[in-house]
This record gives structure tokens, C-alpha cells and sequence, in this order.
């Protein structure tokens, strides 16, 4: 007779309190992002984070807040928060600026598919992102800024660091070939040149090298070029505006012929 032997038990999952030793906010945020660099934000989810770090939901939530959008505050905070530091500050605020901008596209390149978490998500984030906040601040100021108008220059800047960016970067590109790219190019083909002149004419410049006429993301079909300019435009925006608020400054300390 066959000697009998002793079946071992299957090894449990480490789960819950001591799957979440070692658990930081900082691993919790640092895995989500490699989530969505893996899954895209349709496989993100809190569950599928918890999976993958091997803990219940809840122990995320206790490092990061009681909301799945506290979650993902984070990330978008974690994505551009130590872009600069005062260290890396160019004596020029042009330069400043034009710094800030480059390594802002050039973190998000690195993750595309956390892009679209940018706009909505970074509103909400405001202390760990006060180091490259002050740093525009400061770039500003030098300008000439202050008051009201500073925040409104601010503001401007800041729409368009992020606003650029998530929308070269909006969602993952379409598949070359397919019944949704051979309906789009049928209907840029059939606009009518009388109409749209100015469309028909530019039309083979601006396929997947431009907003709208695409359907490449920019993560394979990138818009450097139109970045750059536009960086450059608003340089050139704030130096016209800060020289128009001086100039307002002047005319009022003024004294006028009646005076």
C-alpha cells in the first residue's frame, strides 16, 4: 500500500495588514503611474492597483486620501512636481520659462497615457506642486508682474504648460489602416475646396501634424514644433504686456498740463 503523504496547503496571498508593510504614499503613486503606463486609464482602477501591490483598496486610501480622484491628484502631482528647483533658475526669465516648459513636455512624454490626468486633476494638488508654482512666480515677478496682473499672467502660463500637453497627448492614437482611420481620411477627402479653401490647401501640412486634423497621437506623431512656438509667442506676449502695465504706471505718475 502506497505510503500516504501529507498534502501542504497552498500558500496564502500576503494580503491586507501584512501585504501593506512597507506600503507609502510614495509606492502607492509610483505603481498607479506604472499601472497607467501599462493599462492606459481604462485599466486603471483602485482595485487593479490594489492587485498589483498585493493589498486590500482600503489600505490605499489610507495613504492616499478616502477618494479615488485623491489617487489620482496625486499622480498628476507627482508627474511634475520637482521639475525645477531655484537651483536650476537661468538669470533670465525668458529662459526660466522657456526651461519650465521643455522638461514639463518632456516628463509627460515619458508617461502619455497619465496626460489627460493633467487638466483635470493638478487643480486639486496644490502643495506638492508650490516648488515649480514659486518658480513661475519668481520668473514673473522679474518680468515685471505684480498684483493682479501677476496672477493673471500666471494663470495664462500655467494654462498653457498644461494645456498643450494634454490635448498632444489626449488618447492613444488610432490603429493605421482601420475602418475608423479609412472614415476619417474619406471625410477630409470629400470637403468641398470651395468651401474650405484655406483647409484643402494645408491640408497635406497639417495630416497628423497638427490639432484636429489627426488621428496619431502625439506620442508617435509628436507637435514640437507648434510647442516651440508657442512657447515663444507667449514670451513674447508677457514682455508686451508687462511693457503696457509700466507704461500705464508712467502715464499715471504723470502730472497732466492741468496738474
Amino acid at each position: 500500500m502506497a505510503a500516504l503523504t501529507k498534502k501542504t496547503a497552498p500558500e496564502k496571498r500576503s494580503v491586507g495588514r501584512a501585504g501593506a508593510i512597507g506600503l507609502t504614499r510614495e509606492r502607492v503613486v509610483e505603481a498607479a503611474i506604472a499601472l497607467i503606463d501599462d493599462e492606459g486609464l481604462v485599466g486603471f482602477s483602485v482595485r487593479a492597483l490594489a492587485r498589483r501591490l498585493n493589498v486590500y483598496p482600503a489600505a490605499l486610501y489610507w495613504h492616499i486620501g478616502g477618494a479615488k480622484s485623491d489617487l489620482l491628484a496625486e499622480i498628476s502631482g507627482a508627474l511634475i512636481a520637482s521639475l525645477m528647483t531655484p537651483a536650476d533658475l537661468p538669470d533670465d526669465w525668458r529662459e526660466t520659462i522657456r526651461l519650465l516648459f521643455r522638461r514639463f513636455r518632456a516628463r509627460v512624454h515619458e508617461h502619455p497615457r497619465a496626460a489627460p490626468l493633467l487638466g483635470p486633476h493638478i487643480r486639486s494638488n496644490g502643495a506638492p506642486n508650490a516648488p515649480w508654482v514659486e518658480i513661475i512666480l519668481t520668473a514673473l515677478t522679474e518680468a515685471g508682474f505684480e498684483d493682479q496682473a501677476l496672477i493673471d499672467a500666471f494663470n495664462s502660463v500655467v494654462g498653457a504648460l498644461e494645456g498643450y500637453i494634454t490635448m498632444e497627448l489626449a488618447a492613444d492614437g488610432a490603429t493605421e489602416g482601420s475602418e475608423w482611420v479609412q472614415t476619417f481620411d474619406a471625410g477630409l477627402n470629400a470637403l468641398d475646396a470651395a468651401r474650405f479653401p484655406l483647409v484643402k490647401r494645408h491640408l497635406s501640412q497639417m495630416y497628423n501634424r497638427s490639432f484636429v486634423m489627426r488621428w496619431k497621437s502625439g506620442n508617435v506623431a509628436p507637435l514640437e514644433d507648434g510647442y516651440n512656438f508657442l512657447i515663444e509667442t507667449l514670451i513674447l506676449g508677457l514682455e508686451a504686456q508687462a511693457k503696457r502695465d509700466r507704461n500705464r504706471e508712467l502715464d499715471a505718475a504723470t502730472p497732466t498740463a492741468d496738474g
